[in-house]
């Protein structure tokens, strides 16, 4: 095979190891040769072993991400609920979903106090009655269900028509309904402390069933708490609605008095139908002892 020399491409004779026309050292240039092939080698091999961390990094990453997000997440809204425990009215930027979350942890707490109302006059009911009637059970689950719904619902009355208060009430209808609800939650977050007061109050009320007036006394305490969650409410619908409407197409006043008009009928016509099914329930969960049963079936 003919050579030629690298430095000035003349043709080579045998195994020199000079080039005989520039007098390049051959040897040292096929060394070079050898170590810049093995470099590339080495660098080809690295470059392999790089993708293939890549790859597992890229795999595991997703994972990693979601877990930080949702720390993160977290963090903020803890921090948006404290700043909305300092200051109420103050307008605190907040995630899109926050409010939502106030919201449904407010339908659980409410939920969880009205199941413990129950649960704990059934407990008095069945200690007073002793041995002289059927031993009542504990509201089943699909009754405690059904009472969240009930909340739920309630809550989804203050913020759809409040919002749609807000709307109709502005001029450019500039109104978002994220940006609302968050301001309606950052109003009302206080009454979640209050919402824990109300259940620890049911737990340690004692009630007496002997005679309604001695019960209501009994249970004062737990009734206010419920009063100052409801005021709660009602000032952080109306102040939602006021913050919420920028250019007023009218009165603001006139604006609000509709929407605790229209809040007012719907909890109205929404009780008196619920109403009926819920006492039907009741009259179903207690259907066991025939005097309890036909005191709910009358309602």
């Amino acid at each position: 095979m003919q050579k030629f020399c690298p430095n000035c491409g003349a043709e080579l004779d045998g195994e020199t190891r000079f080039c005989t026309h520039c007098g390049y050292d051959l040897q040292a240039a096929q060394g070079t040769t050898e170590t810049t092939a093995t470099d590339a080698t080495d660098t080809n091999r690295s470059q392999a072993t790089n993708d293939e961390t890549t790859t597992d990094q890229a795999t595991s990453t997703p994972t990693g991400d979601r877990v930080a997000q949702v720390q993160n997440y977290s963090k903020n809204y803890f921090k948006w609920l404290v700043a909305s425990f300092k200051q109420p009215s103050a307008e605190e930027p907040g995630e899109k979903y926050f409010g939502i979350i106030s919201m449904v942890i407010s339908a659980l707490l409410l939920t969880f106090a009205i199941v413990a109302a129950f649960n704990r006059c059934i407990k008095q009911i069945n200690t007073a009655a002793g041995s002289s009637m059927v031993v009542l059970k504990n509201l089943s689950f699909s009754l405690d269900f059904k009472f969240f719904m009930l909340v739920l619902v309630g809550i989804v009355f203050y913020i759809l028509i409040g919002f749609g208060a807000s709307v109709l009430g502005d001029q450019h209808k500039d109104v978002n309904f994220f940006d609302y609800l968050n301001r309606f939650a950052h109003l009302t977050n206080i009454a979640l402390i209050l919402n824990l007061v109300l259940i620890i109050a049911v737990y340690t009320v004692t009630f007496n069933v002997d005679s309604p007036i001695t019960f209501v006394r009994q249970l004062a305490f737990a009734l206010v708490v419920a009063g100052l969650i409801s005021m709660i409410w009602q000032v952080g619908y109306i102040l939602a609605i006021n913050k919420s409407i920028q250019t007023p197409r009218f009165d603001k006043f006139f604006m609000v008095l509709i929407a605790l008009i229209v809040l007012s009928a719907a909890f109205y016509i929404f009780a008196r139908i619920e109403g009926e099914n819920l006492a039907m329930d009741f009259a179903q969960e207690f259907s066991q002892n025939s005097s309890l049963g036909d005191l709910f079936s009358n309602f």
